[in-house]
C-alpha cells in the first residue's frame, strides 16, 4: 500500500532536471514512484492519503549546510527543538549545524549526544560538522577520525579561519583520509582585525573600520595550494567576493575537488545598506559592494557556486543594540532561505530547477548526503511550496526564536505549504 500520494503539482526534481506537472508516491518513508503526468490507477487506489497540491511546486526538502546553533550553551538564544521546528515550517528538511558551541563539538561524544536528542525532537534531521581543530582555535587538529566514525559529514573551523598552514595542511590531509569535506570560512584575520565593515569608500565616507574584500581571496588561494599537495575535498563556505568567485571558477576548471556556497545577503545586499548604521546589516563575511554582489550572482547561475546556505546565527538582541562597530555580526536565516533565493528566479537571474539545485540537491552531494533528488528509493523528504505566494518579512512572525534579519519589511514570494522528512509530516501551512 501507498502511504501518501501527491499529485497534481510542479514538479521540480534537479537531478533528473525535471520541471512539469506530475506526483510523488511514498512508501515506508521513501520515495515509491515520482515523475512527469498522473500515477497509474493502481498507484491512486492503493494510496491510504492522498493531497492534491492544486499546481504547488512540490520538490526535495532544503538541506540548509550552514546553520549555527546556540544549543548547547546558549539555549536563551535558542534551544534545537525551535531550531529544527523553524527549519521544517521553512521547507527545510535537514540542517547542518557548524562546531562553535558551548562546548565545541570536538568529540565524538558531542556528536553522539545531539544527534540523539534531534532525533527526539522531530521536525528537520540534524547533522553535524566536526570542529576541524581543538576547541576550534586553530592551533591543533582535532580527533577527526572519532568524529567521522559518530557521523560528523565533514569539518569546520566555525567561523574562524584556520590560519595557520602547517595545521590546515593536516587536517586536509586526514579529512583527504576520511573522504570528508573541509568547510573553510575564508579570511586573513591579520588583514581584517578590528574591522566593521566592507573597506572601500563607503567605509570611509562612514567612519568605519574596513575588511579588505583581498583578504578572502587571499585564503582561498591558499588553500587551493594545499588542495594540489593532499587532494582533499575543499568546500568555501559563504563566499562574498567577485576575487572568491574567481578563484573557486579557476579551481574547477582545472579540475579540483572543489565546492562552495554563499548565503542571501550577499546576493541580495551590498555595503550601501550599512549607510543607516542599523547592526542587522552587521555580518561576517560584510556585505561587499555592488560589484561583488553582481559576481556571486552570476557565480550561482554558472554553476561556479555550487549551494545556497542560510548562514544562520542565533544573535543576543542586547549584542546587537550596540553601536555598530562592538555589535556582533549576524543574523537569522532559516525562516528566510526559500523565499530570498526565490528572489532570484522571480527576477529571472537564476531558473527554478537552479534554485533547487542550490538549496538541496548541491548540499546533498558536497556532504554525501540522501537527498536532493525525487527518484524511487530516496527519502521522502519533501517540500510543497507555491513559488507566487506574496509576504512580507516579518521577524516578530518568525519560528525561529532568532528574530534579528537585514530583511525586515522585504516583500517576498513562496510561502511553504507543507514539508515531509521520511515521509511524516512535520509542518502543515495552517
Amino acid at each position: 500500500m501507498t502511504d501518501l500520494l501527491l499529485h497534481n503539482a510542479r514538479l521540480l526534481d534537479p537531478a533528473r532536471g525535471i520541471d512539469e506537472a506530475g506526483y510523488v508516491a511514498v512508501t515506508d518513508g521513501v520515495i515509491a514512484h515520482a515523475g512527469p503526468g498522473v500515477a497509474d490507477a493502481a498507484t491512486r487506489k492503493a494510496a491510504a492519503q492522498t493531497i492534491d497540491c492544486g499546481g504547488a511546486c512540490l520538490a526535495p526538502g532544503l538541506i540548509d549546510m550552514r546553520v549555527k546553533t546556540a544549543d548547547p550553551g546558549a539555549e536563551h538564544l535558542e534551544d534545537l527543538t525551535t531550531l529544527l521546528r523553524a527549519a521544517a515550517a521553512s521547507g527545510i528538511t535537514s540542517l547542518v549545524a557548524l562546531p562553535d558551541t558551548k562546548p565545541v563539538i570536538d568529540d565524538a561524544s558531542m556528536i553522539d549526544s545531539l544527534s540523539l536528542r534531534a532525533t527526539r525532537i522531530g521536525g528537520a534531521r540534524l547533522f553535524l560538522y566536526g570542529a576541524a581543530t581543538h576547541r576550534i582555535k586553530g592551533k591543533a587538529m582535532a580527533e577527526l577520525g572519532l568524529m567521522a566514525e559518530a557521523g560528523a559529514v565533514g569539518f569546520a573551523n566555525g567561523s574562524r579561519c584556520i590560519m595557520d598552514s602547517m595545521v590546515m595542511r593536516r587536517v586536509m590531509a586526514y579529512c583527504g583520509m576520511l573522504d570528508k569535506p573541509l568547510v573553510q570560512h575564508c579570511e586573513d584575520h591579520n588583514l581584517t582585525a578590528d574591522s566593521e565593515m566592507n573597506e572601500s569608500e563607503t567605509s570611509t565616507r562612514l567612519g568605519l573600520i574596513g575588511a579588505p574584500a583581498i583578504a578572502e581571496a587571499m585564503i582561498i588561494d591558499r588553500d587551493l595550494h594545499l588542495v594540489r599537495m593532499t587532494g582533499a575535498r575543499y568546500h568555501a563556505a559563504h563566499i562574498s567576493t567577485a576575487e572568491a568567485v574567481e578563484s573557486i571558477r579557476r579551481a574547477k576548471a582545472e579540475g579540483l575537488a572543489v565546492t562552495a556556497d554563499t548565503a542571501p545577503p550577499y546576493f541580495l545586499l551590498n555595503e550601501l545598506s550599512v549607510s543607516t548604521y542599523d547592526t542587522a546589516f552587521k555580518m561576517a563575511p560584510p556585505l561587499r559592494s555592488e560589484d561583488d554582489r553582481q559576481a556571486i550572482i552570476e557565480g550561482l547561475a554558472d554553476g561556479t557556486i555550487d549551494a545556497i546556505a542560510s548562514d544562520h546565527i542565533p544573535v543576543d538582541g542586547d549584542a546587537k543594540a550596540q553601536p555598530f562597530g562592538p555589535a556582533q555580526p549576524g543574523a537569522s536565516g532559516v525562516d528566510t532561505l526559500l523565499a530570498l533565493t526565490l528572489s532570484l528566479v522571480h527576477r529571472g537571474q537564476i531558473s527554478m530547477l537552479r534554485a533547487m539545485e542550490c538549496l538541496s540537491l548541491a548540499p546533498a552531494s558536497i556532504l554525501d548526503l540522501d537527498g536532493g533528488a525525487l527518484i524511487p528509493g530516496a527519502a521522502a523528504d519533501l517540500v510543497l511550496f507555491d513559488a507566487d505566494s506574496s509576504w512580507i518579512v516579518r521577524s516578530a512572525e518568525f519560528q525561529s526564536s532568532s528574530r534579528i534579519t537585514p530583511f525586515e519589511g522585504l516583500p517576498v514570494q513562496g510561502r511553504v505549504k507543507g514539508c515531509w522528512v521520511g515521509g511524516a509530516p512535520v509542518f502543515t501551512q495552517g
